[in-house]
């Protein structure tokens, strides 16, 4: 049987602005749905990195920051669900996967970090792969609506990574660093995602397939793209298909909600029945 893993902890429902992503309003919309009353979908308790592994990719100076500012345990559990989602992927337990994360990531470098991020949740996961020996090349597809700008610099020069940045600005570093610009409609960019990342994924042959979904894309969000809830499982639709195109290719999914309850609550069940094989409208 193909399964699909949910990664979660109630340490990541926040629920207190600015640091309210919604994620557990989505999860919320999950159990709603009966999903993980279906023999195909798993929970998983996500549980927290550890220090030492965080410091494969920040500095230990940044670590203090993040403790100093009351945000380790909420940064850490997400950290862990990806990781999780990682593990339990590439060792071929589980088909695929969706972490949920409580707090945000990509704009964390090694010694910095803004816009409500702490540390790198897919660089500790890749950090965390090479050194347990589960694979070398990754593909991070990041369809937030802002650059992953920390995650781009952590990885420069890594042309065992190949990210994929729907930013609007940017540029990219040869052919494994790529910038594209946004899509103002549903169909507009599931179109573009089409013709524009499954032949980008092809050609790399990655291990696994992260996606960094941010629903910051959504219309009721930060109101910079146009997108409705309807896009993210005929996104995920597209990843999913072309991960199980190209031989030993896992996909996980990263969402982060940074949306209005509402949005979380429908887009994530949606994502998850995709990832199940089963129908979502």
């Amino acid at each position: 049987m193909k399964e699909t893993g949910v990664f979660y902890s109630e340490a990541m429902r926040n629920d207190q602005a600015p640091s309210d992503m919604n994620i557990g309003k989505g999860f919320d919309g999950i159990v709603r749905e009966g999903l993980f009353e279906e023999q195909e979908i798993r929970l998983f308790e996500a549980k927290p990195v550890t220090e030492d592994l965080v410091l494969r990719v920040h500095s230990r100076d940044w670590v203090q920051h993040v403790r100093r500012e009351g945000m380790w345990e909420l940064s850490v559990c997400s950290a862990g669900a990806v990781v999780m989602a990682f593990d339990k992927v590439l060792a071929g337990e589980i088909h695929n996967a969706l972490a949920l994360v409580g707090i945000g990531g990509h704009h964390a470098g090694r010694d910095y970090a803004y816009g409500g991020c702490y540390v790198n949740h897919e660089a500790i996961a890749v950090a965390w792969a090479r050194e347990n020996g589960r694979g070398t090349r990754f593909a991070i597809v990041d369809t937030d609506t802002h650059h992953g700008d920390g995650t781009r610099g952590l990885f420069s020069g890594d042309e065992d990574v190949l990210h994929i940045c729907y930013c609007g600005y940017g540029k990219g570093e040869g052919s494994t660093k790529v910038c594209l610009p946004h899509a103002s409609s549903d169909d507009e960019f599931v179109r573009r995602f089409r013709n524009e990342v499954p032949p980008l994924i092809r050609g790399f042959k990655p291990e696994l397939v992260l996606w960094f979904c941010g629903l910051d894309t959504h219309r009721d969000s930060y109101g910079t793209r146009r997108l409705t809830s309807d896009c993210y499982p005929r996104l995920c639709e597209v990843l999913k298909e072309t991960a199980e195109d190209v031989p030993l290719v896992r996909l996980v999914v990263r969402v982060g909600c940074n949306a209005p309850s509402h949005v979380a609550a429908d887009a994530l069940p949606k994502i998850v029945k995709v990832l199940a094989g089963r129908p979502w409208r």
